[in-house]
C-alpha cells in the first residue's frame, strides 16, 4: 500500500479523479481515499498545509493503513540556480530549516536528542524516479527539500538559507513527512514542481502559476507509480 500526501486540494484532485475502486474514510478531519492507481493499492489524502498536518497525516497512514511507502507530492519554491516554473525536484533528503536549537549548541536544522538534521529519501524509490524521468525524457533535479512553517518570499532570506542548507526547493510539509516516516521505518519520497522562486516576487508568481505548476509533479507521480 502506497500513501500519497498532498497539502492542497488542487494537488490531490487529479489523483483522486484517476483512482478506481475508491472508498473514503475520515480521520483527524482529513479524507483518506483508498483505491487503485495503475493497479497499485494507494491511499490519497489532502493533509492541509504545514508540518503538524503533514505529520499527523503520515502517522495515520502508518497506523490505519499500514502503508509500506509514502510519497509527498505538490509545489514548492525554487532555490537551486536554474530552476523554472514547472521544473521537478525529487528529494535526496529533507530538513526542517525552522528547527533552531543553536542556543543550546545544536546546528540549525538538527533536532535535539535525535541527532538528526537531514532525513534521507528512500534510495530504491529515488532510482525508480530517475528511471521514470529517463523514460519520459524529463529532466528532474535530485536535491534537498527544505521545510518550514513559513511561506518563503524574501530574496535576502532565501540567499541565507541556501548558503546554510544548500537546498533545492522550499515548502511546508515534506520534512515533517520524512521525519514521521523515519520514526516509523517507512520509505518515503518527495516530488515537487516549482511554483515560484521563493523571493520577493513569490506571492505574485505563485498565484499566477499555481494551476500550471501543480500538473508536472502529479503527472510525474503517475509515471513513477508504473515503476514501483
Amino acid at each position: 500500500m502506497i500513501g500519497i500526501i498532498a497539502a492542497l486540494d488542487i494537488e490531490a484532485r487529479s489523483l483522486k479523479e484517476k483512482m478506481e475502486e475508491t472508498s473514503v474514510a475520515s480521520y483527524a478531519k482529513m479524507q483518506f481515499y483508498r483505491g487503485k492507481l495503475y493497479r497499485k493499492d494507494v491511499v490519497v489524502v489532502q493533509s492541509g498545509v504545514g508540518k503538524v498536518n503533514a505529520a499527523v497525516c503520515t502517522q495515520i497512514l502508518a497506523d490505519k493503513y499500514r502503508v509500506d511507502k509514502v510519497i509527498n507530492v505538490g509545489v514548492a519554491g525554487g532555490l537551486a540556480p536554474g530552476l523554472h516554473i514547472g521544473d521537478i525536484v525529487v528529494s535526496d533528503d529533507a530538513v526542517q530549516y525552522d528547527m533552531d536549537a543553536s542556543a543550546f549548541g545544536h546546528p540549525k536544522g538538527e533536532i535535539p536528542n535525535m541527532d538528526m538534521t537531514y532525513f534521507p529519501a528512500d534510495r530504491h524509490m529515488l532510482r525508480k524516479a530517475q528511471a521514470a524521468a529517463e523514460r519520459l525524457g524529463t529532466k528532474i533535479l535530485v536535491g534537498r527539500i527544505m521545510t518550514a512553517d513559513l511561506g518563503l518570499g524574501d530574496t535576502q532570506l532565501k540567499a541565507e538559507l541556501v548558503e546554510t542548507f544548500k537546498g533545492a526547493c522550499c515548502e511546508m510539509e515534506g520534512a515533517a513527512v520524512a521525519q514521521t516516516c523515519w520514526l516509523n521505518d517507512i520509505p518515503y519520497l518527495i516530488i515537487r514542481s516549482i511554483s515560484d522562486n521563493a523571493d520577493d516576487s513569490a506571492n505574485d508568481t505563485y498565484y499566477e502559476s499555481i494551476d500550471e505548476s501543480v500538473k508536472p509533479s502529479t503527472d510525474f507521480l503517475m509515471e513513477l507509480l508504473q515503476e514501483l
